[in-house]
């Protein structure tokens, strides 16, 4: 490690007197790529359910798009190899089987969870309103999360023979649009099932950059569709 770093040293200092800033050439030494964190609370260690919600009139134009959005969403976390996700469709049962829940955190006590997130789909749009004929992705998603957890005592130690109690520890928005560079005309070639798929997926990924830190590279705008 030491005959490395010298070495590193040693190659920064010849381009300095080249006339290269060896601040970019340590950029590309980097062993890993740079990572935006994640803005929300850690989930690291936890056992989280993700509830989805939205209005009656977005699902008759996007039927199943609560459970396409869990899905994606709950996908994107499992990356993080240290969160345990119950499964999308485990939480879309219990959605089903509880059509008037207002109260997330009985999700989770149902599922045993730390953490229940929700992700409320107030916006959801495939075209652009002022021209139907061309495709235009816009979405604005309410963000929130609870968490269950022992209350306390005066020394901050969990009083474990006690019924765990619902905090808040995130509330945010996250809205979306796709692409950025424009909307795609009708005549293209994309179909609308295959834009929303794609633009759905936009979505979730920027949702769960709330949770979970994101490579910078991930931000660059993906156009390419399936077949093209």
């Amino acid at each position: 490690m030491r005959r490395l770093s010298a070495h590193a040293v040693a190659f920064a200092l010849l381009l300095t007197l080249a006339g290269c800033d060896p601040r970019t050439l340590m950029y590309f030494l980097q062993p890993y790529e740079p990572t935006i964190p994640a803005p929300g609370p850690s989930l690291k260690g936890k056992k989280v359910v993700v509830l989805t919600a939205a209005d009656a009139g977005t699902l008759s134009r996007f039927p199943g798009l609560e459970r396409d959005l869990s899905r994606q969403f709950i996908s994107d976390l499992k990356k993080n190899k240290k969160i345990t996700m119950v499964e999308s469709e485990k939480a879309g049962d219990w959605i089903e089987a509880h059509p008037k829940w207002s109260d997330p955190v009985q999700a989770a006590r149902d599922f045993e969870a730390d953490v229940v997130v929700v992700l409320e789909v107030e916006n959801f749009e495939t075209r652009h309103p002022g021209d139907l004929n061309v495709l235009q992705g816009k979405a604005k998603v309410h963000i929130q999360a609870f968490e269950l957890k022992y209350p306390t005592n005066s020394k901050g130690k969990p009083l474990t023979d006690q019924e765990k109690e619902s905090e808040s520890i995130y509330d945010d928005y996250q809205e979306s649009e796709f692409p950025k560079r424009g909307p795609i005309p009708m005549d293209s070639g994309v179909g609308e099932p295959t834009f929303k798929s794609k633009f759905l997926k936009v979505v979730a990924d920027e949702c769960s950059w709330h949770f979970i830190e994101h490579a910078q590279e991930d931000m660059i705008e993906d156009v390419r569709f399936n077949g093209r």
